[in-house]
């Protein structure tokens, strides 16, 4: 009978650590505006996604991108953005073929973006919006 009440109370334990762990690690936000999430981010640009990997070990997505127009910072003409692998860790899930006005934060000399950047897709003939300015050209790639 005490064990029955032991496996029972570990079992009611390990019940509440794992749901409360599964709460804590979602990633719960509210999109920034448009001006928050310029204001926050070190790089913005306008680009198509040109091809997307993952990196399991570092449980990170690397997506490269076709720069098309630079609103904040400099991004070269191809350009790798990295995020978590999955949503629950805030990781944004890109598409390839599609155009996106992405929002990133430099770490360790990597251009990071996450679910709460304000990084969106845009609609097919969809310029950027106009309060970011006109932007600038990608930067030419060094010989």
């Amino acid at each position: 009978m005490h064990r029955s009440r032991l496996s029972l109370g570990l079992f009611a334990f390990a019940l509440v650590l794992f749901s409360r762990a599964g709460i804590a690690s979602a990633c719960t936000c509210t999109e920034p505006s448009l001006k928050e999430a310029a204001v926050q981010a070190e790089t913005v640009f306008v680009g198509a996604v040109s091809d997307l990997g993952l990196d399991y070990a570092k449980h990170e997505r690397i997506t490269g991108f076709t720069v098309q127009r630079v609103f904040k910072g400099a991004a070269p003409e191809r350009l790798r953005v990295v995020s978590a692998l999955d949503e629950a860790a805030c990781g944004y899930s890109f598409a390839r073929g599609t155009v996106y006005l992405v929002f990133t934060r430099n770490i360790a000399g990597r251009a990071f973006t996450w679910l709460c950047s304000g990084t969106r897709a845009l609609a097919t003939g969809q310029k950027a919006p106009p309060e970011l300015g006109s932007g600038s050209a990608p930067a030419a790639p060094a010989h």
